[in-house]
């Protein structure tokens, strides 16, 4: 935030967030993200899988960048959410393979820990979501796997426009 406070004997950061927004006062380089995600009719999100979830630098940039005014409101979420004409697309690595994050894998099925990203935070924000694109194991990958891997992200990104977003609900993740 650049400007003063709106109630400064009662600090309420999302309140804050929110008035700075309103006001224009937000601090510059996220006036800049803003608009980056404004222009753009696609945003992916690119990132190592770090704890079942994003690195904290792009935590934080969801944080400061998605906020209430920008993003969503208190009742414009969801479908309804100011990004609805947007499509989102998380782009990861992992260090475990493909088995390891399935139904029966040590880490479970990768569809569990995409829900608080896709439908908690992109979804939220009014985003159409596509499938992610998931590299399991290149640091583990042989070379060829992985150029396999760049190739099939290469090739996906050709007919990017053509695919039909995710159902970003409950059954769609979770099976029931």
């Amino acid at each position: 935030m650049a400007g003063a406070l709106s109630n400064p004997e009662l600090f309420n950061y999302g309140v804050e967030v929110y008035e700075a927004y309103k006001k224009r006062s937000l601090a510059s380089d996220i006036i800049e993200e803003q608009k980056k995600v404004q222009e753009a009719d696609l945003v992916i999100f690119q990132f190592p899988l770090y704890w079942f979830s994003v690195p904290a630098v792009l935590k934080g940039w969801m944080d400061r960048v998605l906020c209430q005014g920008f993003a969503f409101d208190i009742s414009e979420f969801y479908d309804s959410g100011f990004l609805k004409d947007k499509l989102a697309l998380l782009s990861l690595t992992t260090g475990g393979t493909a088995e390891m994050y399935s139904k029966a894998g040590v880490s479970g099925d990768f569809r569990y820990f995409l829900w608080p990203l896709q439908h908690g935070t992109l979804h939220f924000c009014g985003f159409k979501v596509l499938a992610a694109q998931i590299s399991f194991a290149p640091e583990i990958a042989s070379e060829e796997e992985r150029k396999g891997m760049v190739a099939a992200w290469a090739q996906r990104l050709k007919t990017i426009w053509k695919e039909e977003p995710i159902s970003c609900t409950p059954p769609w993740y979770f099976g029931q």
